[in-house]
């Protein structure tokens, strides 16, 4: 699987998976656009940019072809004069790797708002950001890739991760959208949930399973979304040499008597509605409003096809 002539941006590029992925994609042959703020994962404390140069320099040594821009995914002005120079240098942009964040553990009781807003500002938001500048250009060619970085913490919760969880949830909502958006140009979007042993990781693995957590099975769910041969609409779960597909689902549903549909029946029967199976999948939000039509015209004797 190759990606010579192509143009791949990367955020969060100057450290951790962003510097793997900007790797695999050079060894595949892409021309890699690096950014990165010169933020630090946590305590948000500047630094020369090292990191990043230091990625710049490993693909060179591969003999890529590499910009690098070290800016903040905040900034949309900083960000629109990046692309811009990206398309003058090489007149497209096939795959955007949103992979830049911060993260910090904070009771729900002590977050400040100023938390909150920089975690939706940098997770959420600038992944908003850079997707909006490339994306007529990616119609205007027929062809895309974006995947969005998620969290198990997102699709879970965890302990003291309110603010980190709801960026990374949000960002499973705009894929699950923009997808459907951008099939008919050939724009496939995707969400990538990986673990790996990164700056920003290494504090929450224990040291006996550290070695198992290397990039290389990450690196492969990245690389097969950013092909020709991609998904779209999907998120995928990588870490440790496991690869799964996790899709949000709904349960069988109980039916209730409209009349009868009571806060205490729903009680009365939690334990039925809680385990109730099969699992029934839909494919958008208008799919789901329809079948819940459905299961209701079916009582009244309402024709609705």
């Amino acid at each position: 699987m190759r990606f010579d002539e192509q143009v791949a941006i990367v955020t969060g590029a100057g450290s951790g998976l962003g510097r793997a992925y900007g790797i695999a994609l050079a060894e595949r042959g892409a021309r890699v656009v690096l950014i990165d703020s010169g933020i630090a994962d946590s305590g948000c404390q500047t630094y020369s940019g090292a990191g990043l140069n230091k990625t710049a320099k490993t693909l060179a040594g591969l003999g890529a072809d590499c910009l690098t821009f070290q800016l903040d995914v905040r900034n949309p002005q900083a960000l629109k004069e990046a692309v811009d120079t990206v398309m003058t240098r090489w007149g497209r942009i096939d795959i955007l790797i949103n992979n830049a964040g911060v993260h910090s553990t904070v009771p729900f009781d002590t977050l400040s708002f100023e938390q909150w807003q920089q975690q939706l500002d940098v997770d959420l938001n600038g992944s908003f950001h850079l997707t909006k500048l490339v994306w007529p250009l990616m119609k205007q060619q027929n062809y895309g890739r974006i995947v969005m970085t998620g969290s198990a913490s997102g699709l879970y919760g965890d302990m003291h991760e309110t603010h980190f969880s709801a960026s990374k949830m949000a960002l499973v909502g705009l894929v699950n959208s923009l997808a459907k958006e951008g099939r008919e140009y050939n724009i496939y979007v995707n969400t990538l949930v990986p673990q790996a042993l990164t700056p920003m990781t290494e504090h929450h693995l224990s040291p006996l399973v550290k070695p198992l957590f290397s990039t290389s099975s990450v690196n492969a769910a990245l690389l097969y979304l950013c092909s020709a041969k991609a998904c779209t609409g999907q998120h995928l779960l990588v870490a440790a040499g496991s690869v799964s597909h996790g899709m949000f689902v709904e349960c069988q549903p109980l039916r209730i008597i409209e009349d009868g549909c009571k806060p205490e029946e729903i009680a009365h029967r939690w334990d039925e509605l809680y385990r109730a199976q099969p699992y029934l999948y839909h494919e958008s939000g208008e799919e789901q409003v329809t079948a819940w039509a459905k299961r209701s015209a079916a009582e009244h004797n309402v024709d609705i096809e």
